[in-house]
């Protein structure tokens, strides 16, 4: 699966997940913030992560706890091993992206991100990944277009 991955989400196709989750219900419904699941490991980080298992307890439990999903990540909280998660935003190696200089020039996850917020499955439907979708959001805010922006060594 791995190795098809990059294929799949060229066609615009879903990533299968290890658990079922709706960024739309987290959002809308329970009033989540991108922040409250997505913690940056410094203040403006390079790299935004993945919620623990265990900062999910106990709420699917208190709502849902017949499901087999939930039996699942309550198993992962309580191993502690991280969910498995598969990328949606996968960037090659040869360009550099750091969350730390678009969250202190105040872009918003949903510039990159999209609508991700009314999604029940992760799509990249904006095609952010892509070295066109870059290019016109940094020659809208008037930043660094050069090739050094995203392709220099890390």
């Amino acid at each position: 699966m791995r190795r098809f991955l990059p294929l799949i989400l060229a066609l615009g196709l879903r990533a299968e997940q290890p658990l079922p989750f709706s960024h739309k219900t987290h959002m809308d419904i329970a009033k989540l913030v991108c922040a409250d699941c997505h913690p940056n490991p410094a203040k403006f980080g390079a790299q935004m992560g993945f919620p623990a298992a265990s900062k999910c307890m106990p709420y699917p439990v208190a709502i849902a706890n017949e499901k087999p999903a939930i039996a699942k990540l309550a198993a992962l909280a309580k191993s502690a091993d991280p969910i498995p998660w598969e990328r949606i935003y996968k960037l090659p190696d040869f360009v550099f992206f750091d969350h730390r200089y678009h969250l202190i020039n105040e872009a918003a996850c949903a510039d990159c991100h999209g609508a991700i917020a009314t999604q029940d499955a992760v799509v990249d439907e904006a095609n952010a990944t892509k070295m066109i979708f870059c290019q016109a959001c940094h020659f809208k805010r008037k930043a660094n277009g050069g090739c050094t922006a995203c392709h220099n060594h890390r």
